[in-house]
């Protein structure tokens, strides 16, 4: 039996780059009053400025927590086959090579990837957009930098994919930046995190 994978870990690593790069890597902190600077690691070279360094809302640090033991835990199914295999992550990706696992694991890898899944597209989606608004401190003036930074995160994850990234994770990518447009035009949602509604059953679904 076959299992298609390849978009669950893509999808779990474009949110852990991404959060990663947004929320989760060390913050320099400058120590001169009145503002204290903010600067995300990685290739960014602009530092984020605020009028008081921020603690993490336990909200969001509980999310955080979740989302690491949701990735290992897709992992832990994914990694052993892969070594019993002699498969490369990339090219089960990439569809050149197939991965096959025991019903079990199949319908692990699909719950975790389904709709209300916490590896499926809306939960990701809302997991990096709640770091993306933390980061940007409720200041509209951060939006480029944050989106820039979550679209390096997703770049980075097609590079070390093989240069290619799934259905799921494109069309997590894109839910992402559709919430960004939004944002831009209504203004930064209130709230320590983000939820976003769950998409309409299509004609064809509910008849």
């Amino acid at each position: 039996m076959s299992l298609q994978v390849s978009s669950t870990n893509s999808s779990s690593l474009a949110a852990n780059v991404s959060t990663r790069k947004v929320a989760t890597e060390p913050a320099k902190i400058s120590e001169t009053p009145p503002t204290d600077k903010v600067k995300l690691s990685g290739e960014a070279t602009e530092s984020l400025t605020y009028s008081k360094p921020r603690m993490m809302p336990a909200e969001l640090s509980s999310m955080l927590a979740d989302s690491e033991r949701q990735v290992e835990a897709m992992m832990n199914l994914i990694r052993p086959l892969l070594e019993q295999q002699g498969l490369t992550m990339s090219k089960v990706v990439s569809g050149e090579q197939k991965l096959t696992a025991d019903q079990g694991t199949i319908d692990a890898a699909k719950a975790a990837i389904s709709e209300d899944g916490e590896m499926g597209v809306r939960k990701v989606s809302e997991r990096i957009l709640s770091f993306a608004k933390f980061a940007m401190g409720d200041d509209p003036a951060q939006m480029k930098k944050i989106r820039d930074a979550v679209e390096l995160g997703f770049s980075q994850a097609k590079e070390a994919l093989g240069g290619v990234l799934p259905e799921i994770s494109q069309k997590t990518y894109s839910t992402i930046m559709a919430e960004f447009d939004r944002w831009e035009k209504e203004g930064i949602p209130a709230g320590a995190t983000v939820s976003l509604k769950k998409p309409e059953p299509s004609p064809e679904k509910a008849t």
